[in-house]
């Protein structure tokens, strides 16, 4: 009676194991997955007032005169207008898997983007602020987070690092 019941339990987990592959793990389990790992309201950042808190899995780039928090990096000065800094910055944003732009950029300088991990969906939330420098040179701050977990085995370094080495090329003089 007993190996029955353990047959039957094994044979449960087995078919249970097998749904949710598809569930969780396919486009199929996006809608799933976001529902239990939401992210709330994702309020602005307000880069001038930010404070870091000690939870490693945060990154901040900026110049020091814009945010008062001490950033992870200081932000590249880019050698393109603003508004050709956010249009590049637009299409490497549609280059990106696994992205939902919160507050489009439109006319103004600021955006609030959710990018999730591929495979479980755990939700980053990455806020940038555009600022001219000059008439042909231009900056900005990007503050990438975690929403859950402590740490994040520096997905949100690599994430900025790897989207400010493409805008330099994209922004590079020939």
């Amino acid at each position: 009676m007993i190996i029955k019941l353990l047959k039957f339990i094994f044979s449960l987990i087995i078919l249970l194991g097998a749904i949710s592959i598809p569930v969780f793990f396919t486009p199929i389990g996006d809608l799933p997955l976001k529902m239990l790992l939401a992210t709330g309201d994702i309020e602005p950042t307000d880069f001038k007032t930010l404070s870091l808190n000690e939870n490693p899995n945060q990154y901040l780039v900026c110049q020091p005169d814009i945010c008062s928090a001490d950033a992870h990096a200081q932000s590249p000065v880019f050698p393109v207008p603003v508004e050709q800094l956010k249009a590049i910055w637009e299409g490497l944003i549609q280059e990106q898997a696994n992205i939902e732009i919160v507050t489009p950029l439109g006319d103004g300088n600021y955006q609030d983007l959710v990018q999730r991990t591929r495979l479980v969906r755990y939700p980053d939330i990455i806020s940038v602020a555009f600022y001219p420098l000059t008439e042909n040179r231009s900056t900005l701050a990007l503050y990438s987070r975690s929403v859950y977990g402590r740490s994040d085995f520096n997905t949100n370094r690599e994430r900025i690092d790897a989207w400010l080495l493409r805008l330099h090329t994209l922004t590079a003089r020939p």
